[in-house]
Order: C-alpha cells, then sequence, then structure tokens
C-alpha cells in the first residue's frame, strides 16, 4: 500500500466512524448578562450595561447623603459615585467579604459604581426566558428571566440611574 492509498484508506474509515455533528434547525437568540447576588437575592444586569467588575474601592464618605450612598472613589480616573445595591433595594447593607465587588455602570451623565455581596459572571440569557414584571416593585426593573426554576429581576443600570429616587441621593 503506498502513501495515497493509505490517506485514502485512514479517510474511509474515519467516515466510517465518524459521529455527526447533532442536527437542530431551532437556534435560539440569546443576550449576556452579568449575574450577581444583591440583599441575598439574585439579579441580572445586562452586559452591555457594565463597563467592568472590581474589587470594591477605596471611598469618600459624604456627608447627609442617604444610606445607600457610600461615598466617592476614584475608579479608572474618574470621580465615581458607590452605592450600596442591597440597602438602596431591600434596606439592608451589603455583606462586605472576599466575594464583594462593584458593578461599574457604563452611564452617559455621570460614573457610578454599585456595590453587591457576589457576582456569578455572565451567562447566555435566551430572549424566550424573558417576561415583563407583573408588579415592578424595584427600581430599574421591568422584565425578570426563568433561571434554574425561580424568576430572576434583570436590573436595568440606566433606568435606575436616572429616576427620581436616585437623583435625590442627598438627605
Amino acid at each position: 500500500m503506498n502513501l495515497f492509498e493509505y490517506l485514502c484508506w485512514v479517510e474511509a474509515e474515519a467516515s466510517a466512524h465518524a459521529v455527526g455533528m447533532p442536527k437542530t434547525d431551532k437556534v435560539e437568540s440569546t443576550w449576556q448578562a452579568v449575574l450577581f447576588r444583591a440583599g441575598g437575592r439574585r439579579m441580572l444586569v445586562p452586559l452591555v450595561q457594565v463597563r467592568a467588575i472590581l474589587p470594591p474601592p477605596r471611598q469618600v464618605h459624604i456627608p447627609g447623603a442617604k444610606p445607600w450612598v457610600v461615598g466617592l472613589a476614584n475608579m479608572r480616573g474618574e470621580l465615581t459615585g458607590v452605592y450600596d445595591l442591597a440597602r438602596l433595594f431591600f434596606d439592608l447593607p451589603s455583606e462586605p467579604g472576599r466575594h464583594s465587588v462593584v458593578l461599574l455602570a457604563k452611564t452617559h451623565r455621570f460614573s457610578a459604581a454599585f456595590i453587591v455581596d457576589r457576582s456569578y459572571g455572565i451567562r447566555q440569557i435566551p430572549f424566550s426566558a424573558e417576561r415583563a414584571v407583573k408588579e415592578p416593585h424595584l427600581q430599574g426593573v421591568l422584565r425578570e428571566v426563568r433561571m434554574d426554576n425561580d424568576w430572576l429581576p434583570i436590573l436595568n443600570l440606566e433606568t435606575l440611574v436616572e429616576s427620581d429616587q436616585f437623583m435625590n441621593a442627598v438627605a
């Protein structure tokens, strides 16, 4: 058997034993979100609204601000407001720990960072798993998604930072 015949034989054997790719006609559209925990509750935020996920920075306290306003910090060369998401939504202080992070928001008006108890990373969310929130009670949450047999709120950071509650951060 010469080299060419041997290569033809290898190709025939490989084709005979190949398992083919799974065939599906249904392609589902997805979007990306950051899964995090704040105040003991898991939530999602669209990845396109997050500039970075960073360790909590050192911040300067702002006298007279609401309890959920943690302070100001220099983040990536910008003066950034740091806010406690658990205290804002659930009136519970965030659990400081080694897993605590800040979600640095992409906003057009100003720089904002939100302290959360933990980030679980990026998830692919099918559009078909979403629905409108039946009774919106959290500012900036208008939709929710089914994940692991729970309905998780989707936080829209743009809507949150534009809300009157957020804009009135000084007591």
